[in-house]
């Protein structure tokens, strides 16, 4: 059901854009408005007492959601519910609309500021950093939006998906949150990350050259003097740098129609593609052995 759920999310995402409409944090704002309101008063509020208020109350609403449809439904119930977290979890755009919104505007102020979407910031007026910037993104935004969901969804089902997406978004917008609250927040995504990005890496080595991506993640890791679970996930953005900057996508045949910072920001997205079908094979094979279900 893990795959098919996957699937068939994907397959909705990408057919039925107005999906796109329902991603909203709206809610998210508003209680942990209310929270602040009400349950400030507790003992270590703007510690982890709070953090794990605000990030624990909705997942346990969710789970209980989740019990009453399997109660009511059965396995049905729970895979519509599971089909529903997906689709909202995806997000909060669709990242091959995002890219093609770049790639394929014709007018050139447009392009820039949808760029400029993408990028978060602005656009690096030296094409080499622009390159570099736009392929980062693109793996940064395929971590945060797509393979972080997929791993942790496969791992522990809607609670995984949801609670990811919730701190992703607790960790990137602008709540009332506490320093100490934010940084229980950005830890927590960062653990969450690791996994994804690490295995993100190991699926971009498989599906491009294995050397390549090896010495790029080597030679990050030893240039920051740091362990595994240490620091950020840079040797995911340092290995796609290395794969497209060096032209082994070129090699590959990707957009060869594309220039400058279009044809990397296309391969950074082509590969990404092929990336996550490394994933859905993993994942369709560990079904045959029963790992997942």
């Amino acid at each position: 059901m893990t795959i098919i759920a996957i699937l068939l999310a994907f397959a909705l995402c990408h057919f039925v854009r107005d999906l796109g409409r329902f991603r909203q944090d709206r809610w998210l704002g508003s209680w942990v408005d209310q929270a602040e309101e009400s349950l400030s008063g507790l003992p270590g509020w703007s510690g982890v007492t709070g953090f794990l208020v605000l990030v624990g109350l909705p997942l346990l609403l969710l789970l209980l959601v989740n019990q009453a449809l399997i109660g009511l439904l059965g396995s049905t119930g729970g895979f519509l519910l599971a089909l529903a977290v997906l689709i909202y979890s995806f997000g909060p755009r669709d990242l091959d609309t995002d890219v093609a919104a770049v790639v394929d505007e014709e007018e050139p102020e447009q392009r820039h500021e949808a760029l400029q979407d993408l990028l978060g910031g602005p656009v690096p007026e030296d094409p080499q950093q622009c390159r570099e910037a736009a392929v980062e993104s693109v793996f940064l935004h395929a971590l945060r939006r797509w393979f972080g969901v997929i791993f942790w969804f496969a791992v522990l089902g809607v609670a995984g998906a949801f609670l990811y997406r919730v701190v992703n978004w607790l960790a990137k917008g602008d709540y009332p949150l506490s320093d100490e609250q934010r940084g229980y927040i950005r830890s927590t995504l960062q653990i969450m990350d690791w996994p994804a990005a690490q295995l993100m890496t190991l699926s971009l080595a498989i599906a491009t050259d294995f050397d390549s991506v090896f010495k790029a993640w080597k030679a990050f890791h030893d240039e920051q003097g740091h362990g595994l679970f240490e620091g950020d996930n840079g040797f995911l953005l340092a290995a796609a740098r290395s794969v497209v900057m060096s032209g082994h996508a070129a090699q590959d045949g990707y957009a060869d129609q594309l220039h400058g910072p279009m044809l990397a920001l296309q391969q950074a997205m082509d590969l990404t593609w092929r990336m996550l079908g490394v994933w859905l094979t993993v994942l369709a094979l560990l079904l045959l052995v029963g790992v997942i279900v």
